[in-house]
């Protein structure tokens, strides 16, 4: 949802919970480079938890997708107002790796474009906003203004701010907040969800070098935060659940055959 739209009593009673199954371990991201485990065809995770000495320490979860072996969409929550949770969202899927995507206003529409499979799921185009591209195989982060035909591409979900652009960050103001964002570089799409994070360190988490542990992401866009970050991870090696509230609509990412 907007931030400006959240009634902070439920930022703050919205404490998120990660829950792990099958060991998977959380890593230090204090110059450690992160290890990334391959858990289904074009999908491999790691657990990260980043101590930086000038911010307030956070954790959570990476997940690197090869949209060569791996297949991504923005599934909607139903109707243009629906709003379900990223669980009930992808409760028919029974492999998947699933988080949150747009914001949206008070009547649960989603804001700035969605667009899945060609077809608009969503609001209008916010030329000020940064959205998610994905093209055939090929995936980029740019700006609203700069999208032509917001059919041509497969998948469109719109955000804000742009939280890496080029390998550099962006000028952030200093928020705090559960965090959900996807980076794109090609054929490489991250998903990463964490605990309260301050903008800036969270960004520069995303775009440190990965021997000095960070993620290396050349171009990073913020997706809806705070009470609706949420992610679902259904795979025969590692299930996880990070609950939030009822949303438009969830990226959901599919594994390829194994």
């Amino acid at each position: 949802m907007m931030p400006a739209m959240r009634r902070l009593t439920l930022v703050l009673c919205a404490v998120p919970v990660f829950m792990a199954v099958n060991g998977a371990g959380v890593r230090s991201a204090r110059g450690e480079p992160l290890k990334f485990v391959t858990v289904a065809p074009g999908i491999a995770h790691s657990a990260f938890k980043s101590r930086a000495e000038e911010a307030e320490p956070f954790s959570g979860y990476a997940f690197k997708v090869d949209l060569d072996a791996a297949e991504i969409r923005l599934v909607p929550a139903g109707g243009p107002s629906s709003r379900r949770t990223v669980a009930q969202i992808v409760a028919p899927y029974p492999a998947v790796v699933a988080m949150n995507a747009s914001f949206f206003d008070n009547e649960g529409r989603a804001l700035g474009l969605a667009v899945d499979e060609g077809r608009s799921i969503g609001g209008g185009r916010r030329q000020s906003w940064g959205a998610f591209v994905v093209e055939g195989r090929k995936a980029r982060i740019t700006l609203g203004a700069d999208l032509t035909d917001h059919l041509a591409p497969r998948l469109i979900v719109q955000g804000i701010p742009r939280l890496v652009v080029g390998g550099k960050v962006s000028r952030l103001k200093p928020q705090f907040a559960e965090r959900s964002a996807a980076c794109a570089d090609g054929s490489v799409v991250m998903l990463v969800v964490s605990t309260k994070a301050e903008a800036t360190a969270f960004a520069r988490f995303l775009a440190g070098a990965p021997d000095q542990g960070g993620l290396g992401c050349v171009d990073a866009l913020n997706l809806d935060g705070g009470p609706s970050t949420q992610l679902v991870v259904k795979l025969p090696g590692l299930e996880l659940s990070l609950p939030g509230w009822g949303v438009p609509n969830a990226l959901v990412v599919t594994p390829g055959r194994w």
